[in-house]
């Protein structure tokens, strides 16, 4: 979990303009995603593993890309290759 050591300030109104995070080593990520029968939907990832939770999500990404192919929502378009 990131905790907030320092929150920064604007002078003028007092709005938040940086925070200064610190963790355990482990990371948290929220994920809302609202699907094609616009429901929403909800999840947390924990992970002490950052690099291969990442390289996992690749992999699968590149599977989905495989498996589905043209026309689907896993094309990439020629920009987005890199």
């Amino acid at each position: 979990m990131w905790i907030i050591k320092t929150e920064h300030k604007r002078d003028e109104d007092g709005g938040t303009v940086a925070l200064e995070l610190e963790t355990d080593g482990c990371t948290e990520i929220h994920v809302y995603s609202v699907t094609e029968e616009n429901r929403e939907l909800k999840d947390t990832f924990h992970t002490c593993d950052l690099i291969g939770f990442i390289d996992t999500l690749q992999t699968l990404d590149n599977v989905c890309q495989d498996y589905f192919g043209e026309g689907s929502y896993w094309e990439r378009k020629k920009n987005e290759e890199e």
